[in-house]
């Protein structure tokens, strides 16, 4: 079993696999309906262990995983929800080494993804106009990821009238990505891709007319995700009565030289 201590966050599931996101201290202790258990407990217990309450209830407990972690932040903002979050990775081919630019920051969940997979080789700027969103986000960046942010810089600014520097990739989360697309053209690398996530298809159909309105982009994609769980217990195995729907869209290109 994995060592778990003092500062690290833990997923405790009960008998009805309810999850409580607990950061262990010295001292604390996590409550519930079923009774308390003292996080010195849950460190004793360790990773992929069980402990049980003063009621004699179990929790069983996991470290805790990017999804844990970013579906359980108490948040002011909307984030990229992971099954997005990894299919834009995918489609950005995100790769420890590139030099990435992202606008949008919201509560940080795409930048963390971004920070693992790059694994502090490369840089990630980040653009954001709010200050209190870029403050909040950097707190749970560093709480989370603090091994992989020293390639990481948040600044302050509206990314419509432009940013500073030439990129692999792109990632955007902004309400209207068409106002970036004119400062690509020394900003992304030919070959470089631009990835966007869009709530909307009228946001989508103004987007993806600007990028071939301007000539230099090519491959062009349009998608979005939908998550269908099942379930398997027994002989009852059948699709879940409900699933994750839309979110967003997903746009992806790539630049070209224009012809």
């Amino acid at each position: 079993m994995k060592n778990i201590n003092y500062g690290d966050r833990v997923i405790l599931i009960d008998h009805k696999s309810r999850r409580h996101m607990v950061k262990l201290k010295e001292t604390g202790r996590f409550s519930s309906q079923y009774g308390f258990i003292d996080h010195n407990d849950i460190i004793e217990a360790g990773d992929g262990g069980t402990a049980k309450t003063n009621k004699n209830f179990r929790y069983r407990i996991f470290s805790t995983t990017y999804t844990d972690y970013v579906m359980n932040l108490k948040r002011k903002a909307q984030i990229i929800y992971p099954k997005d979050t990894a299919q834009m990775l995918m489609e950005a081919d995100i790769y420890p080494g590139l030099h990435v630019l992202e606008s949008g920051i919201g509560q940080g969940a795409l930048s963390m993804a971004l920070l693992r997979a790059l694994s502090n080789q490369g840089k990630l700027i980040t653009y954001e106009i709010r200050e209190d969103f870029a403050e909040q986000s950097k707190k749970f960046i560093d709480d989370f990821c603090n091994d992989f942010t020293e390639i990481h810089e948040i600044k302050l600014g509206n990314i419509y009238e432009g940013f500073e520097g030439t990129y692999d990739r792109i990632l955007l989360d902004v309400p209207e990505p068409w106002h970036v697309i004119e400062h690509t053209e020394n900003g992304l690398v030919n070959g470089g891709l631009i990835v966007v996530y869009i709530p909307t298809i009228l946001q989508v159909k103004k987007y993806v007319d600007t990028l071939k309105s301007v000539g230099c982009f090519a491959d062009l994609s349009t998608f979005e995700i939908i998550k269908r769980p099942w379930k398997v217990d027994g002989l009852s195995v059948r699709p879940e009565m409900w699933m994750y729907n839309h979110s967003a869209f997903i746009v992806r290109a790539r630049k070209t030289s224009i012809n």
